[in-house]
Parts: C-alpha cells; structure tokens; sequence
C-alpha cells in the first residue's frame, strides 16, 4: 500500500513538473536571470514527455485496481517514471540550462597603464 502511494506521487508530480516546464517556455516566471536561457524547444519537447508518461502511469495505476495484468505493470511503470524524472533532473542541471553573457564587459579602461 505504500508503494501505491509513492507511485501515484512520483506521476503527479511528473505531471506537474511537465505542466510548468512546458508553461514556461511561453510564459516565463522570471525566476532565473535573463542570462540563464533554455532552448525553448526542447523545454517543451521535455515538458510534454513528462506530461505523456505521467498521466500513462497515472492512468495505468488506476486501471490496475479492477485489471490484474495492469496492477503487474505497476513496478515497470515506477521504474520508468523514477527513469524519467532521473534524465530529466540531468538535462536540467547538465544541458539545460546555460549561461550566455551577451553584455559587454563591465568597465573598459582598467587604468593599469
């Protein structure tokens, strides 16, 4: 019974983290400085991932309780989200987000000289 409630946890929240990734590339929050992008591109091609896999496994979860076959898939689908979340927490740190200094340099002259 504990399982069922990480699982149905780990795809709510894979839903919502899909929702507010793809949300952001239209309506950014404005949480992370201008200098700190993301391809807008694939934050949404992410997004709908997480969504799709979430309500999958959401969905799938639910159908276990009146189909056996289904309840068998449930530590797949667990697997598969936790697999999800995991690849999508890398690109997040790893490629997702970078840096782009597009300003010029702070002070010309440094008057060393």
């Amino acid at each position: 019974m504990v399982f069922l409630l990480f699982y149905f946890v780990l795809f709510l929240v894979l839903i919502a983290q899909g929702t507010h990734v793809a949300g952001e590339v239209k309506t950014p929050l404005g949480t992370l400085p201008e200098e700190v992008g993301q391809n807008p591109v694939a934050a949404a091609r992410w997004g709908i991932l997480l969504i799709v896999v979430g309500f999958f496994g959401a969905l799938m979860g639910l159908l276990g309780f009146s189909v056996p076959g289904a309840a068998a898939l449930r530590p797949a689908l667990f697997g598969l989200g936790a697999a999800t979340m995991a690849a999508y927490g890398l690109w997040v740190i790893f490629v997702g987000r970078k840096p782009e200094f597009m300003g010029k340099a702070a002070v010309e002259d440094h008057g060393h000289h």
